[in-house]
């Protein structure tokens, strides 16, 4: 179920395509500025945004055309341009091995160029689960979203706030990084932890290995996001230490996230309201 947020020109705006749209220019501006801090350049990092964009579109679209029509559509491939409809999973692998060539093929230190990415990347995943309509399992919790007889867990809302609690934490610890890849390694265990949290409340059939699986990459990316902690020099610890004990940044902090938290909520309800 695919939920329409408003009408521009007669056209429907559905709100998955909305948030990921925001996402996508919030995350270049915030991945901009971050390569520009790094040495990398803005316009290096604008142009792998564009061309990865372009690959997880095309790659989603054909993905699910192929589906429906099968080898068909190479007969008529209008049937591509026809609909909006991608398939995210094809469309991620493929900006997935889209990533790995670039990093091979025009960088020159792709730990860095990664950790440029990864608090943006954060922050669209958190915009793109607000945006989704793909509810979780039957609950009877207060706030559950109520469609008809059924009431369902805000699935997308926990997601979109685990995330945006992820991406507020590594944007705020950016500048005290130890080693190169640092952002990018403590992303994949919290994204892995955030993912088995937020396995009880999806709707699945039968038995799934998902919730050890992420449980085991947790671990193993938490321990060598430690290992790598330990072995990295120190890096002005004075200056780090000051900020950690000004208590009133981490006010500030707090603050700044349970506002945009109750935000959220307030959206995601309206929603379905």
């Amino acid at each position: 179920m695919e939920s329409i947020l408003f009408f521009f020109a007669n056209l429907p705006v559905y709100s998955y395509g909305a948030m990921l749209g925001l996402g996508l220019l919030i995350g270049s501006y915030l991945a901009q500025r971050e390569g520009k801090r790094k040495g990398l350049g803005a316009d290096f990092v604008f142009q792998f945004i564009i061309n990865g964009t372009l690959v997880f579109i095309a790659a989603g679209r054909i993905v699910c055309v192929f589906k429906v029509h099968g080898w068909r559509m190479v007969l008529y491939p209008w049937v591509l341009l026809s609909g909006v409809q991608l398939d995210e999973r094809y469309g991620a692998l493929a900006a997935g091995l889209y990533t790995i060539y670039f990093l091979f093929r025009h960088t020159t230190n792709g730990a860095a160029f990664l950790d440029a990415l990864t608090p943006p990347a954060a922050l669209m995943q958190s915009l793109a689960y607000l945006g989704s309509s793909v509810l979780g399992r039957e609950t009877t919790i207060p706030w559950g979203v109520h469609l008809g007889e059924f009431t369902l867990h805000p699935l997308p809302l926990y997601a979109a706030l685990l995330y945006y609690v992820i991406f507020s934490f590594l944007w705020r610890a950016r500048r005290n990084v130890r080693f190169d890849g640092q952002m990018f390694v403590g992303y994949l265990a919290l994204s892995a932890l955030a993912q088995r949290i937020l396995q009880p409340f999806r709707e699945i059939s039968g038995e799934s290995a998902l919730p050890w699986l992420y449980t085991l990459a947790f671990v193993i990316f938490g321990l060598i996001w430690l290992y790598l902690y330990m072995q990295a020099p120190l890096t002005d610890v004075r200056r780090r230490r000051r900020e950690l004990r000004d208590w009133r940044s981490w006010v500030v902090y707090l603050a700044s996230l349970m506002g945009v938290s109750l935000l959220m909520v307030k959206f995601f309800y309206w929603r379905f309201g």
